[in-house]
């Protein structure tokens, strides 16, 4: 299957994502590096929800600041797990409230390794509609279904200026 041919023409819908409050996991990070913190960083914060009562109220976003596309360049990576409300301190991950933003977005369905190539038809698209991209590109994983990554469903949100 060519990613390409997968993603339809002009796929991309403007939204104004949710302010959220979230546990949150945060490093430097390159595109080269994050294999590493999948999926042991998700599976802590869901243990740290717990240990503290907290109410999950969403899917484990991955939230990245200028990132850029080059292998090597570094970045701030945020791993974030949305919660109704926050409770007593964790000793492992602090709380962050996440603004709203304004985002080109796509609902991506397959697995994970052809996200590289998805990020480059999406990319394409965006800049021939004229957008520009404000360093800011979050994924949201609605569906996580390690047994078979084909149904895998991650919303990518593309920070507007």
């Amino acid at each position: 299957m060519t990613t390409q041919l997968s993603i339809p023409e002009n796929a991309l819908s403007i939204q104004e994502t949710v302010l959220f409050t979230a546990l949150t996991f945060t490093t430097r990070a390159t595109l080269r590096t994050l294999a590493q913190y999948a999926p042991s960083v998700a599976e802590n914060l869901y243990r740290e929800a717990n240990r503290l009562n907290l109410n999950v109220a969403g899917p484990v976003q991955w939230i990245y600041t200028g990132v850029n596309g080059d292998e090597t360049n570094e970045f701030q990576l945020e791993i974030a797990l949305p919660i109704a409300q926050a409770g007593e301190p964790s000793a492992k991950f602090p709380y962050k409230t996440f603004p709203s933003f304004r985002c080109a977005t796509y609902s991506y369905t397959g697995p994970w390794g052809d996200l590289l190539g998805v990020y480059d038809v999406l990319f394409s698209q965006f800049y021939r509609n004229g957008y520009q991209n404000n360093g800011y590109v979050r994924e949201v994983y609605t569906t996580v279904d390690l047994e078979d990554q084909e149904n895998c469903v991650t919303e990518i949100q593309i920070g507007l200026v």
